[in-house]
This record gives C-alpha cells, sequence and structure tokens, in this order.
C-alpha cells in the first residue's frame, strides 16, 4: 500500500473530480435507472471550482503517493427551518468517492478521518449523508465507521 495522504479541494482538482463524479453517476443509474438521468455529473466544473472556495463547503483530496485518488465534498450546515428542531452544526458529507483503480487502499477511510477531524476541530454537533439503498457496499462501509440510521426516506412508485 502506498502513503495516503489527504489535503483540501483545489480548482485544479476539477477534471479529476469531474472524471469520479461521472463514474458515481453511472453507479446511481445502475441502481436506479428510473429516476437519474443522463445528464454529466453532479457539479459542473465552476461549481465545483467554487465549492473548493465555498466557506460554507470542505473538499477534501486523497492522495496516493502524490496521485490523486478520491474525493469527499461536505457541506456545512448551520440552521434548519424548522421550531421544532433545535440548530445544530452539521457537517453534511454531500459526495464520496474513491478512483476504481484504486479502492480497497485506505483512501475512502482517510477522506471520512479527515472530515471527522474537522468536524471535531470545528465545532460540529453531527455528521450526516445519505445513502441510496441499492448500494449495499457504502451503506456497510459506513456502517463500520459508526455510521447509523437516523431516519428514513421512504417511496412509493405511483
Amino acid at each position: 500500500m502506498g502513503k495516503i495522504s489527504i489535503r483540501r479541494g483545489e480548482p485544479r482538482d476539477c477534471s479529476f473530480a469531474e472524471r469520479l463524479l461521472n463514474n458515481i453517476l453511472e453507479q446511481h443509474r445502475a441502481g436506479r435507472p428510473d429516476i437519474f438521468s443522463e445528464a454529466e455529473g453532479k457539479y459542473s466544473e465552476d461549481e465545483f471550482k467554487s465549492l473548493c472556495k465555498d466557506k460554507n463547503a470542505v473538499v477534501f483530496i486523497a492522495e496516493i503517493d502524490g496521485e490523486p485518488a478520491g474525493y469527499l465534498i461536505c457541506k456545512i450546515i448551520t440552521q434548519r427551518q424548522n421550531p421544532v428542531l433545535r440548530n445544530i452544526k452539521t457537517l453534511y458529507l454531500d459526495d464520496l468517492c474513491v478512483d476504481s483503480r484504486m479502492r480497497g487502499l485506505g483512501a475512502s477511510r482517510a477522506l471520512m478521518e479527515a472530515a471527522e477531524s474537522f468536524a471535531r476541530e470545528n465545532g460540529f454537533y453531527n455528521i450526516t449523508l445519505n445513502v441510496w439503498e441499492f448500494n449495499d457496499g457504502a451503506r456497510e462501509f459506513y456502517e463500520k465507521l459508526g455510521y447509523f440510521t437516523q431516519r428514513r426516506e421512504m417511496e412509493k412508485l405511483v
């Protein structure tokens, strides 16, 4: 296994992230072709570059032996528009992906540890994420790291 390092995302990471964003979209299309469109990745080049500079977002890049291996896009949520919920500071893990050639080497775990350290150091109450039901591997990975179901979103096709 190579040396894993984590750094903050920069605009120069755009093409790498865009390739992985498209890979993740293909997985989602395969799991739920009825709802995922044929559009390109989740973020445009400009949107990704903006995320790298946004004070309400954090982008982490994992490198293995100096080569980009994966990313984690986090969003900072500081207030909920609901009078019955406490206003808590949440780090929302919006998107995690590791290059398929580098999976199993520890980059995902290192990215998650970086997010957890960031959250602890910056006074967050919790970390949240969404995972699709068809994505058994991701769900198992998050559970191994101590994540649990907070609530369920259910659907009925009509």
